[in-house]
């Protein structure tokens, strides 16, 4: 009986030493599984916001670069507007200059126009005086030499002289005498054509005598009168 109850308690204690280590064990497994799980779910956390951070990470810098390309871009059309807007300057000046010069050159025209003008009405009265001489100087030789004198458009008088052909001697022969803008003589016209003409002009260019010239014109006149006999 004594045995029996021996073997029982010496099993009893097997058992409880086996429960209790079976026990422990699963009390460790399950701890270190709450642990691994705790673990794991705090990886799965971590991996969680450090993903949304890594994307949005991705994300800043995208918008850096295209932040970064935009400010490229906007510094790359400011220099193009600022080289347009020197360009405008530059051609501003460069038309403001050419407006000085071409102002300058009007005015040098206007004024070279002006003195030309004033030379031309200065030449012409010189002329209508001239022209009035010759008509006060002809005049003392109309009635000696049966000379005429016609006035004639612009500025011209025509000499007609008669008395020279013995056979005819209301034949005429003529010539027509002006000035030029230069106020020199002009000698021509000649009818009948004389061959001294040309000489006859540059003589009185030459001596301003235009007693002279009448002499002399009447002279060619009469070698030509004397030449038809």
């Amino acid at each position: 009986m004594a045995a029996i109850k021996g073997d029982d308690e010496q099993s009893l204690n097997l058992y409880i030493q086996d429960f209790r280590t079976k026990f422990i064990t699963l009390n460790e497994e399950s701890m270190n599984q709450g642990v691994k799980d705790m673990y794991k779910d705090s990886m799965r956390k971590l991996t969680e916001v450090w993903s949304r951070k890594y994307r949005d990470g991705e994300q800043m810098i995208e918008k850096v670069e295209e932040l970064r390309n935009e400010i490229s871009l906007q510094n790359k059309r400011v220099e193009e507007k600022q080289e347009q807007l020197l360009q405008e300057i530059a051609k501003i000046k460069e038309n403001e200059n050419a407006n000085v010069e071409l102002a300058k050159h009007l005015q040098e025209l206007k004024e070279e126009l002006n003195r030309k003008r004033e030379l031309a009405l200065t030449n012409k009265k010189a002329n209508k005086d001239r022209l009035k001489e010759l008509q006060k100087s002809a005049a003392l030789f109309t009635n000696r030499l049966g000379l005429e004198i016609r006035k004639l458009r612009g500025d011209k008088l025509q000499f007609v002289f008669r008395c020279i052909n013995p056979k005819d001697l209301e034949q005429p022969y003529s010539c027509i005498i002006s000035f030029n803008e230069d106020g020199e003589y002009e000698v021509a016209g000649f009818d009948p054509p004389v061959e001294c003409g040309a000489e006859l002009q540059q003589k009185v260019r030459e001596t301003k005598n235009f007693s002279a010239l009448l002499g002399n014109l009447r002279k060619a006149f009469a070698a030509l009168g004397s030449q038809a006999k």
